[in-house]
């Protein structure tokens, strides 16, 4: 299943990829690689001394309401407790922030990245961080637009089924 981090625009719409990447970027989709290093990207931006990517993810709330309604209907208390406490917790995040807070998060990683790309997992960090770099410079620039416009933004998590 396919899985990226897109930017939902305060209208509702999604951010398309911008004209500016560049047409060897046709065709691409932003947002793949970021999701998949979300806790290593997390922690490097809570060193660095920035607020996490994390922090500006709308989650919805429907799956955690659709677990509930298992959990109270197989008699899981324990899990129906966790669930509502997780419902509370979601519905009390921020909806929309503002594009310049988070572009400070990903300045402060594409400055940290293009000098410890070796940091990166995988077989070939090097490839990792050229593609994770690619995502940052197309969320900034989304960004840095939104700014201009004053437009906020939430983070959305999708895969093929939304």
């Amino acid at each position: 299943m396919a899985y990226w981090l897109t930017i939902e625009l305060e209208h509702g719409n999604i951010a398309p990829l911008p004209s500016t990447m560049g047409t060897q970027a046709e065709g691409l989709v932003y947002g793949t690689t970021v999701p998949q290093l979300l806790k290593q990207l997390d922690r490097i931006t809570q060193k660095l001394g920035v607020e996490r990517i994390e922090n500006f993810i709308y989650k919805e709330t429907k799956g955690y309401r659709r677990l509930l309604k298992e959990a109270e209907a197989e008699g899981n208390a324990v899990l129906a407790s966790a669930m509502r406490a997780e419902i509370a917790t979601l519905a009390a995040q921020p909806r929309w922030h503002e594009p310049n807070i988070a572009r400070q998060t990903i300045h402060s990683l594409k400055e940290f990245l293009a000098t410890n790309p070796h940091i990166l997992p995988g077989k070939d960090p090097q490839s990792t961080a050229k593609w994770t770099l690619w995502d940052l410079e197309a969320y900034d620039r989304i960004l840095a637009d939104l700014e201009i416009k004053g437009l906020k933004f939430a983070f959305v998590e999708r895969n093929d089924q939304n």
